[in-house]
């Protein structure tokens, strides 16, 4: 359930465990769980970051984005998601980005 192999280059670990929080669990039925699951795997199965970026095109490439697959680097992958900048809307990358700097001011 909600669990995914991912590997990332720094610190690598080749199965990292990926959990939803409880509020998500609570939307989310079971079986839409689970399907979601076997999606992001069937997606990411064999997939591992390679090369540079492929949306700035500068800096490695350390994660694959759930919805598209494309390797993308630390500044445009948001890890809470899974999703890289081109997969989420700009409302949504706004209201994360807010909600950070949120929690940062906060500690």
């Amino acid at each position: 359930m909600g669990t995914q192999k991912t590997s990332r280059k720094k610190g690598f670990t080749a199965d990292t465990e990926i959990t939803m929080n409880e509020d998500l669990k609570q939307w989310i039925s079971e079986e839409e769980q689970a399907d979601i699951s076997r999606t992001i795997d069937a997606r990411l199965k064999d997939k591992k970051p390679k090369g540079k970026c492929s949306i700035c095109r500068v800096h490695p490439a350390k994660s694959v984005c759930i919805k598209c697959g494309n390797s993308v680097c630390s500044s445009c992958y948001f890890t809470m998601v899974g999703l890289c900048q081109n997969c989420l809307s700009k409302d949504t990358i706004e209201k994360l980005l807010h909600w950070k700097v949120n929690i940062i001011r906060k500690s």
